[in-house]
C-alpha cells in the first residue's frame, strides 16, 4: 500500500477544513503548516489526520483577525505545536473582538431604541411631552443665531478632554452622546450655548465647562431647521407665561436619515 493513503489529499483536505487550496499552499510557503507527504513523482500534497485539526484551529485564527506569520511563532522547527500558547493567545484575541462586538451590538440596540423613540411623534408643528433623564453637557457660550461652525468647536474641546488617554471607550459607542445647541432664557437677554454630552464619570472629572441638566418632563416638538431662538413662540401655550426656561436642540435618529440635513428635536423645560 502507497504511503500516500495514509493522508488525505490536498483536494480532500480543503473540502474538509474549508481552506483553499490556495491557502494550503500559501501556509506551506510560510513554513505555518508544511504538508505530512508529498508525492516524489507528482509533487502533489497530502496531510494528515492531526493537521485537519490545526488546519481548522489556523481558519478560527484568521477569524479572529491574527496575523498567520504571528502564528509561526507557535511552530517549533521540529514540527511540535505549541498548542496551550496558541490557544491562550487566541483565547485574549477573541476576547478582545467579542468585546468590540458587544459594544457594536449595543451600539445597534441604542440607535434601534432611539429610533423607535423617535418614531413616536409625528414630525410637524405638534408638541409633545416626554421624560429625559438627567444629563452633563460641556457648553461653551456663543452668538445668537449658533452656527454648525460654533457647534465643531465645542465637539473637539470636549473630545480633547473626554478622551485624554485610551482607557475611555471611543465617542461613537459611548452611550449615543447628544450634542447641539443651547439656551437659557429668562428676563434677561438669552445665553446661548454650543454643547456635547458626556457621561458623568467624566463630566464629574472636568468640572470646567460642564453643566447638569435636569432629569424631568420636556416640551418637545420636532424640525427640519433650527428654532431654538424661537422657543419662547413655539411653546408659549406650554410655558403658561413663565419666562425662566431651558431649552435644548439636539439632531435625533429616524428611520431614514437625512445625513446632510437630519430631523432635530427642540425640547424645553421650566427650571
Amino acid at each position: 500500500m502507497s504511503e500516500k493513503n495514509n493522508f488525505f489529499p490536498i483536494g480532500e483536505t480543503s473540502k474538509l477544513t474549508g481552506a483553499s487550496i490556495y491557502s494550503l499552499r500559501y501556509y506551506e510557503r510560510i513554513k505555518l503548516l508544511e504538508p505530512a507527504y508529498i508525492d516524489t513523482f507528482s509533487g502533489y500534497r497530502y496531510y494528515s489526520l492531526d493537521q485537519i485539526y490545526l488546519i481548522g484551529i489556523i481558519s478560527l485564527c484568521i477569524e479572529l483577525d491574527i496575523p498567520l506569520k504571528k502564528l509561526t511563532q507557535f511552530m517549533g522547527k521540529d514540527g511540535t505545536v505549541d498548542f496551550s500558547g496558541l490557544i491562550a493567545y487566541g483565547k485574549e484575541i477573541a476576547e478582545k473582538k467579542l468585546k468590540t462586538l458587544q459594544k457594536g451590538l449595543k451600539f445597534i440596540n441604542d440607535v434601534e431604541q432611539k429610533i423607535a423613540e423617535t418614531e413616536k411623534y409625528a414630525l410637524g408643528k405638534k408638541v409633545y411631552s416626554r421624560k429625559i433623564p438627567k444629563k452633563y453637557f460641556y457648553v461653551t457660550p456663543c452668538k445668537k443665531s449658533p452656527k454648525n461652525e460654533d457647534l465643531i468647536g465645542v465637539i473637539k474641546d470636549s473630545l480633547s478632554s473626554y478622551y485624554y488617554n485610551d482607557n475611555y471607550d471611543k465617542w461613537i459607542y459611548s452611550g449615543l452622546l447628544e450634542y447641539g445647541f443651547l439656551c437659557e432664557f429668562s428676563s434677561a437677554p438669552p445665553k446661548y450655548y454650543t454643547f456635547s454630552e458626556l457621561p458623568e464619570n467624566m463630566a464629574v472629572k472636568i468640572k470646567e465647562n460642564i453643566m447638569l441638566i435636569p432629569e424631568g418632563t420636556y416640551m418637545c416638538r420636532q424640525s427640519n431647521e433650527s428654532a431654538i431662538e424661537n422657543a419662547p413662540q413655539i411653546f408659549s401655550k406650554h410655558l403658561k407665561g413663565k419666562d425662566s426656561f431651558l431649552a435644548i436642540e439636539t439632531d435625533i435618529f429616524t428611520g431614514s436619515y437625512k445625513i446632510h440635513n437630519p430631523l432635530s428635536e427642540l425640547r424645553v423645560i421650566v427650571r
